[in-house]
């Protein structure tokens, strides 16, 4: 079967977000399940155990966090299936992927100046060895690579002319 005509275009507008999405879906996906499995060993094997690459990629001990991670990564790759298998709408989940990534990075982001404040306002005892690479996150530096994408594609999805309700 041929691409032809208005497919052409189509093909030709998926290609980047397709690449995107699977490349930004999978470092999700993989960084996700490093961050399940270093929360995994913390939990049956205490806490003085640690995962080497994990905290060679500020991968935290954090097996709720994993979940968010595996969500938005799996939200890419099924756009990824969906613009291989020729569906054009596919690139929404591009978007999604993209907005999810985003808001959990601001939501990362608003925790860590919370902790900065406890760390450098407040002067808490909990927060005495606090650095602002305590809080680095895989959401957090993830979501610069959403972030441009973005940027570069905000204006792609507007509604078709003539297809209001």
């Amino acid at each position: 079967m041929g691409i032809s005509g208005q497919d052409v275009k189509r093909h030709a507008a998926i290609r980047t977000p397709l690449v995107f999405s699977a490349v930004t879906g999978s470092l999700y996906i993989v960084l996700g399940l490093l961050q399940l499995a270093a929360g995994l060993k913390r939990l049956f094997t205490g806490p003085d155990i640690r995962v080497p690459l994990a905290d060679s990629l500020f991968v935290p001990a954090d097996i709720i966090g994993s979940f968010a991670l595996l969500l938005i990564g799996t939200v890419f790759i099924y756009g990824v299936f969906e613009m291989r298998s020729g569906i054009y709408e596919g690139v929404s989940y591009a978007y999604v992927g993209i907005l999810l990534s985003l808001i959990f990075a601001i939501i990362y982001l608003l925790v860590s100046t919370g902790n900065m404040l406890e760390a450098y306002l407040l002067r808490n005892e909990d927060f005495v060895d606090w650095t602002p690479l305590s809080d680095l996150k895989p959401g957090i530096y993830l979501a610069i690579l959403s972030l441009f994408a973005f940027i570069r594609w905000k204006d792609m999805f507007e509604p078709l002319p003539g297809k209001r309700n």
